[in-house]
């Protein structure tokens, strides 16, 4: 904090703060209501209107221009101004620091201690063993610094920053809307793909292999993989259909399946190092993901891999907890999974699994998949619910098409999303630029007929030692007149 502007200076926390610790049980003053600033609320940056009865706990009095600073996971850097008085006592958690200087403009101090810099040296020297039970030591962050800049000039960094804020701010919430049209774009590119709508066009200038002859060459396939138990397919539900083009047919997922069945499902001993064992974290995006996996021994592989036996090609689906997540699996690496995850094996050469797994992520997105959901604190998919789903099952050349087709749009959102995360980074990175710069006194111009914080520091000492001798002089003054009243 050297090299301070012309007319600026550095103080201790605890040298500009008047604060005075006063607290107050609402729940005494249960009819009485209050305004309550507490950390929780705090995301909404509205006080909480309360009944004391409803408030559990002592809280802090305070008042409004009070800046509040919190010491719970000070990472996170909550910092809040005390609003207008609505016409309640106003109160805050104990949770907050509070600040109150008569030498600073307290949206000044606000923006102060929003900077990275102080939010690093906040972070330095907690209290607690990480994350959300860190906690800033309230004894030492009144030996931080604070800069004090003439408060004309506070006030024109102030509605600068306000104005630039505004600004960033807007850009920020139109790039942070930007995921949900991307989440419903690629939904409507899904639907479209498995309605035939996608593929309008294609299917007016080619033609396709019957439909009839490649189902049946793929159930045949099928009949020389499945165990005599399973030979017939089951059928899909007829509830599942929509309309779909005339050359595409209706086929359950069982049909096009020479196995649907989850991983194993009892916790095996894990070990450092092994025949990796995957679950529900280690799919997503559509892929698979060997870098935080369990792993097992090669014995216990022996003993559970002839329920799923993964293999390259084969669809895997997350059926618990997180439902719907998919990859195909693009590796020989032997592996197995745990029950919250299924695998589809193909029946025949002749079923496209990037088709199905399109088809699947549909069918997860919609509506109906959810009345087939179950469990209450751990939500599951069955495996029978999975083996009757209704395929929109199209000609072969027509599948590769729409894969193509799928590919090539989600490959164009994954690009834009690319860039609107870089986006809100440097969007980010320009707030904090920003406040650097207004602590640098480069934000607005200087005033050479601004008060210096040297002049204001010495008229606010002079005002304090005037208030101190008048005070003494009236203590004085009642002590003098309850002795006279005693004679």
């Amino acid at each position: 904090m050297s090299q301070l502007p012309r007319g600026w200076n550095n103080l201790k926390i605890k040298d500009i703060n008047l604060y005075k610790s006063s607290t107050v049980n609402p729940s005494k003053f249960s009819d009485e209501t209050f305004e309550l600033f507490s950390v929780p609320i705090f995301p909404t940056r509205k006080a909480e209107i309360l009944k004391g009865g409803e408030i559990g706990s002592t809280k802090q009095l305070v008042q409004e221009g009070d800046v509040l600073l919190c010491k719970i996971n000070p990472r996170i850097n909550r910092v809040w101004t005390v609003t207008a008085n609505k016409g309640y006592r106003q109160i805050a958690s104990s949770e907050w620091i509070v600040i109150r200087s008569n030498i600073h403009v307290s949206n000044f101090l606000k923006y102060f201690f929003r900077e990275g810099k102080f939010r690093d040296l906040l972070c330095l020297d907690v209290s607690g063993v990480g994350g959300s039970l860190t906690r800033a030591k309230p004894k030492l962050v009144a030996d931080y610094e604070v800069i004090v800049a003439p408060l004309a000039e506070q006030s024109r960094i102030v509605e600068k920053f306000d104005e630039v804020l505004a600004q960033v701010d807007t850009i920020k919430a139109r790039l942070d809307g930007i995921p949900a049209i991307l989440k419903r774009f690629r939904q409507s590119i899904l639907a479209s793909a498995v309605s035939g709508k996608l593929t309008e066009e294609w299917r007016g200038v080619n033609t396709s292999t019957n439909i009839a002859n490649s189902i049946q060459e793929i159930l045949s396939d099928r009949s020389k993989l499945v165990s005599k138990r399973t030979k017939e397919p089951q059928t899909h539900l007829k509830d599942d259909e929509y309309e779909i083009p005339n050359s595409w047919k209706w086929v359950s997922l069982d049909s096009l399946s020479s196995k649907i069945v989850d991983g194993v499902h009892h916790k095996p001993e894990y070990i450092d190092e092994g025949v990796p064992f995957m679950s529900v974290k280690d799919i997503n995006h559509g892929k698979m993901s060997f870098d935080n996996c369990k792993y097992i021994s090669a014995d216990t592989h022996e003993q559970i891999h002839l329920r799923c036996n993964p293999e390259k090609g084969d669809l895997l689906i997350t059926k618990s907890g997180t439902i719907g997540r998919t990859a195909i699996v693009n590796t020989d690496m032997i592996f197995d999974l745990f029950v919250s995850v299924a695998l589809i094996k193909p029946a025949s050469a002749q079923t496209n699994m990037e088709y199905i797994n399109i088809a699947l992520c549909q069918w997860v997105n919609t509506i109906d998949v959810s009345s087939r959901i179950v469990g209450t604190a751990i939500k599951n998919l069955h495996l029978r619910d999975m083996r009757v789903l209704a395929i929109p099952f199209a000609p072969i050349e027509e599948q590769k098409e729409i894969v193509r087709l799928v590919d090539q749009y989600f490959a164009f959102a994954d690009t834009i999303e690319t860039q609107v995360k870089k986006a809100q980074s440097r969007v980010d990175n320009l707030t904090q630029s920003i406040l650097a710069k207004a602590f640098r006194g480069e934000l607005v111009p200087q005033d050479p007929n601004d008060e210096s914080a040297d002049k204001l520091l010495k008229r606010i000492a002079q005002v304090r030692k005037d208030a101190d001798a008048l005070a003494k002089a009236a203590k004085k003054a009642a002590t003098a007149k309850k002795k006279a009243a005693k004679k």
